[in-house]
């Protein structure tokens, strides 16, 4: 193998629970707490229900499950649909380095398997942990989107790595599965670029499944190809340089768990400093519209959710991607959450007014700031008058995180709705207690929903 697969393959299959402190510990049950939380939030979505419908037509030998009503189906499909839920409303985690995306898309392809193996939640987590080392450190080192691949990529082989540690896999069919897992996951970026489908959460949803499927086949004997990533024909000929060895959480490398940024709105990062000032505007303005809006930001910011289709929204997929769409339903409503996103909000014509006041353009000073910092400056027009609103590292940024209580408090608003609270609140305490759990199936168990969600 070559010396990348090598490197992430031996650490995978090396990591131990010891290996890992008591922060990076938290730090994977704070974004377990927030993805479990996103996933009940969407549950009940229309990519969810294909998922679901396709599962249910599946058997299998080692049955997994379709979490919160519980179907039984292959892995590999329990996988898809479960990441699919944790995906859907893009309200995960967000990790930016030279390469971004969602650390915590790793975890449907680990936790299903963990569940239909029965493991405890040390040993679960443990992997876990190796799926997040292995996405995040590769976002370090090696940028597939500059030739149009989508963090996708990413997401399938830090699934394989977390899969692979949680089948118990040796340091060699580990680096099949991620060979595997690598050579036939290239996803392409169009899943979200311009008018967004329902695959924009699909792309990281089939990567976990196909991550399931390469370490399954890898456990069995199935080899993939030596030099994935640094052949002529692999992803170093593909990129135009081999990709250099990634620190990876250990005994002089700080781990990941607690680097990502958890989302305080169901809506792309990009975004989030931008809603937060739209929301400080709001407050300004005392609810009266402005005449003209104008957003700054970074460049990624920019070309990512405010080319020309973001102010043509008709649907969900585009609404939470689209710049101009959230800062009007900020400034109309005085928040972004799931209510935001109805098909009823997304064609009121309210909210299309508003969009077309809004117009947005790169900021080169907060573009050099950026990634160590992501900010937004709002200067709206009203009566006369000019405002202006600027946000450096909003709350939920890694630099100034969600805390605990904040986290719970958005996993109990995504709950409430489809859970009791005595359900929210043992479900919460089993999450952050996750290490102590004899049993994950106890954990899926507590997670199961009543009769018609879904």
């Amino acid at each position: 193998m070559d010396a990348l697969t090598e490197h992430l393959s031996s650490y995978v299959a090396g990591l131990a629970y010891d290996d890992i402190p008591a922060d990076a510990v938290h730090g994977m049950k704070v974004r377990l707490v927030d993805s479990i939380g996103c996933a009940i939030g969407g549950q009940d979505g229309e990519p969810v229900a294909v998922a679901r419908a396709l599962a249910r037509e599946a058997g299998a030998a080692t049955p997994a499950r379709v979490w919160f009503t519980g179907e039984r189906t292959t892995p590999e499909l329990a996988a898809f649909a479960n990441e699919l839920m944790v995906r859907y409303l893009d309200f995960n985690d967000t990790y930016f380095a030279l390469d971004g995306g969602h650390p915590s898309d790793t975890i449907a392809a680990t936790l299903t398997l963990s569940d239909a193996l029965g493991l405890n939640g040390r040993d679960a987590l443990v992997a876990m942990v190796a799926g997040y080392e292995v996405f995040c450190g590769l976002g370090e080192v090696q940028k597939p989107s500059t030739k149009f691949i989508d963090h996708s990529l990413h997401v399938a082989i830090g699934s394989a790595a977390g899969a692979s540690k949680a089948l118990g896999l040796d340091a060699q069919r580990t680096a099949h599965a991620i060979s595997i897992a690598l050579t036939s996951n290239l996803a392409l970026r169009i899943s979200r670029d311009g008018k967004l489908s329902m695959w924009k959460a699909g792309s990281a949803a089939n990567s976990a499944q196909a991550a399931v499927f390469a370490a399954r086949l890898a456990e069995r004997g199935m080899t993939g190809p030596e030099e994935p990533f640094y052949a002529d024909s692999g992803l170093a000929g593909m990129l135009g340089a081999r990709t250099p060895l990634p620190a990876l959480g250990g005994a002089s490398d700080r781990f990941h768990t607690s680097l990502s940024s958890i989302k305080a709105f169901p809506a792309q990062f990009n975004a989030q400093a931008a809603i937060w000032a739209a929301l400080g505007l709001r407050e300004r303005l005392q609810s009266r519209l402005p005449d003209r809006i104008l957003v700054s930001s970074y460049r990624q910011a920019v070309t990512s959710s405010a080319d020309p289709d973001k102010w043509r929204v008709h649907d969900r997929e585009t609404a939470d991607h689209s710049m101009p769409y959230v800062i009007a339903a900020a400034l109309l409503d005085g928040e972004v959450t799931v209510r935001q996103f109805t098909d009823e909000r997304i064609a009121d014509p309210a909210v299309h007014d508003l969009m077309a006041r809004v117009e947005v353009a790169e900021d080169p000073e907060m573009t050099a700031r950026f990634p160590r910092a992501q900010a937004a400056r709002i200067e709206a027009v009203a009566g006369g008058e000019t405002y202006v609103v600027e946000i450096e590292n909003s709350k939920g940024n890694a630099a100034n995180p969600l805390s605990d209580e904040e986290v719970e408090a958005k996993f109990r608003a995504l709950a409430g709705g489809v859970m009791e609270q005595e359900q929210v609140g043992s479900l919460l305490s089993r999450l952050w207690a996750f290490e102590e759990e004899p049993s994950v199936p106890g954990v899926i168990d507590a997670m199961a929903l009543g009769e018609g969600s879904g």
